[in-house]
């Protein structure tokens, strides 16, 4: 019985599947570089990178509003390390923007903060600083050190007598109060490698077939486009899968970073990245001719978006406008500051659904997109 046009059958698939798995344990070398590079990287990666900051997201919740306050938050801003996102109404807004990457740093003035200044009494100012980028934000903590005691600096020279004690400051560190480097790193080490090494993995696919002479069997078999693309990418993906698992218990093992997230919106999103990353290679794959062009074209694709345009080596929101843009059409971006979040903060769907619907819409995209070029080629 002649089939529909968007039909599946689940019987080609399997055999697709088989074969493609047959292949992979057939190559013992290349399987063993698939579950090696992957631990190679995450050592590279988190022992060797550190970060410079500047320009630093602010929001300001000021109980005061006086004009003491006031000229403390202008110093901020006016000293170009700081800037202002917000003027939160209430305690809930600064907590919101810090959950949500809005900001990388708050400063809470209390409302007597006028008061004791001109009473010469001592008085604290609250800064709080978001850890999960410990570099940004041992910087941070160490301007708003600097600005405060500055600001009081300038109020014994303008009133030597009534100016009182330095203002005082309260600081915490949210989400990574050790500011330990590595707990930024190894997440955003495990978006790059999972999108390394599944376009690779993928993208000599189809330039395998080419080389052995059977692409001319697949191309005049009853096999779908979208048959095809399920069959080539989901044993990666279980590939995938596994060393992402490794990857996690070698970051928790060697640099001791645990997930305060739940492990089933991790395994959601992971899904969601490997598939967009294994269908980027299977893309490639379909227009390359050798096995080296692949290689050459995936790791273009691949490397260079995930580490530079995913926020993993630089904070976005230091970068100029035209790379910000750049980064929405890359999946990189949206999935390193999902596993960041669920690593360091602890959030899920809740918070990170924007990234979810953006990271669906990619796989859906990419497949299609594969389809379509290998339909091309059966036409």
């Amino acid at each position: 019985m002649k089939r529909g046009r968007y039909s599946l059958s689940w019987r080609t698939i399997r055999a697709i599947l088989r074969r493609e798995f047959t292949d992979v344990l057939r190559d013992r070398r290349s399987l063993l570089l698939t579950f090696l590079y992957p631990i190679s990287m995450l050592l590279l990666y988190g022992y060797g990178i550190r970060y410079d900051v500047n320009n630093v997201p602010l929001t300001l919740l000021d109980y005061d509003r006086s004009s003491h306050s006031r000229l403390l938050a202008e110093q901020m801003v006016r000293s170009g390390y700081f800037r202002l996102v917000r003027v939160a109404r209430d305690y809930e807004e600064v907590q919101r923007d810090l959950t949500t990457d809005a900001s990388r740093a708050a400063v809470v003035i209390p409302p007597d903060f006028s008061r004791r200044l001109r009473a010469g009494e001592p008085v604290a100012v609250q800064a709080l600083i978001d850890g999960a980028d410990s570099n940004t934000a041992t910087i941070a903590q160490s301007y708003l050190l600097a600005m405060v005691a500055s600001f009081g600096a300038r109020l014994e020279v303008v009133d030597p007598v009534r100016a009182g004690p330095a203002i005082q400051v309260a600081s915490r560190v949210w989400y990574n109060p050790e500011l330990l480097s590595v707990n930024f790193i190894v997440p955003g080490v495990i978006a790059v490698i999972m999108m390394i090494v599944g376009a690779i993995l993928t993208a000599l696919s189809i330039v395998k077939e080419k080389e052995r002479g059977t692409i001319e069997q697949i191309l005049v078999s009853p096999i779908r486009p979208l048959e095809m693309m399920i069959g080539k990418i989901v044993p990666y993906v279980l590939i995938a899968l596994i060393d992402l698992a490794i990857v996690i218990t070698a970051g928790y093992l060697v640099f001791g970073v645990p997930i305060k997230g739940s492990l089933w919106h991790l395994a959601v999103f992971s899904v969601l990245y490997l598939t967009a990353s294994l269908g980027t290679g299977v893309f490639v794959s379909t227009l390359a001719d050798t096995m080296q062009s692949a290689m050459l074209a995936a790791i273009f694709i691949s490397l260079l978006p995930a580490v530079l345009l995913s926020g993993f080596v630089f904070p976005l929101e230091h970068m100029p406008v035209g790379i910000r843009v750049l980064s929405y059409f890359f999946p990189g971006r949206y999935f390193v500051t999902a596993i960041r979040g669920i690593y360091l903060k602890g959030v899920g769907l809740e918070v990170l659904w924007p990234e979810a619907l953006m990271l669906a819409a990619f796989c859906v995209g990419i497949v299609w997109l594969s389809a379509s070029r290998f339909q091309e080629k059966l036409g």
